[in-house]
């Protein structure tokens, strides 16, 4: 499978903060066919009856690569991103959620991981990348998470390894849109 290469294009991030878009973001695919992502190895974001949401699978093994893939309409719902971040910190309850983009809560330390300075910055890191290469580091308000932002493209995609260990769990969410989140155990590979 490919892996994506983004080129950093300053995004406003009004919609960032505001949950509403006005954001443009360059998603550049390595050189090559596109390969289809595994769908057993893939976050699916989503819309529809069910409202927004991630589709992920229950585990993912060490060493395999992760497949985000945003497949609703950001024009539509705006931006979203995938931000690996410590379960405690995710907002619980409608209190939390809106609380969430305010100083000393998860959703502005993720708008800080991505280079936002200010409520009209600009996204200068993505993905805002942590700890080892690829999908191993769980952010909190003090310590940076892996995290990505979608941008407005649509089907915006990303891969990477996971690297973190066995007998842990991925836990993320979006801080666009708090109420969705989730997380994933990471397992052994059959060989290892």
């Amino acid at each position: 499978m490919k892996q994506q290469r983004f080129r950093a294009v300053p995004v406003k991030l009004a919609g960032f903060l505001a949950l509403a878009a006005v954001a443009c973001l360059a998603v550049v695919p390595a050189a090559g066919a596109a390969e289809e992502p595994n769908p057993l190895n893939t976050v699916y974001i989503k819309d529809g009856k069910k409202g927004l949401r991630f589709v992920a699978p229950e585990f993912v093994y060490t060493g395999e690569e992760l497949t985000i893939l945003n497949t609703t309409n950001p024009r539509k719902v705006g931006p979203h991103t995938f931000s690996m971040v410590e379960e405690s910190l995710i907002p619980k309850t409608a209190k939390a959620r809106q609380r969430c983009f305010t100083p000393k809560h998860i959703c502005m330390a993720i708008a800080h991981w991505h280079g936002v300075k200010g409520p009209h910055g600009h996204v200068t890191q993505n993905p805002a990348k942590a700890g080892a290469a690829g999908w191993d580091t769980e952010g909190n308000l003090t310590k940076k998470g892996d995290s990505w932002f979608t941008g407005v493209k649509p089907n915006a995609t990303i891969t990477q390894v996971v690297s973190a260990p066995a007998g842990t769990e991925i836990t993320f969410m979006c801080a666009i849109h708090p109420w969705m989140h989730g997380s994933i155990e990471v397992r052994q590979g059959p060989t290892g």
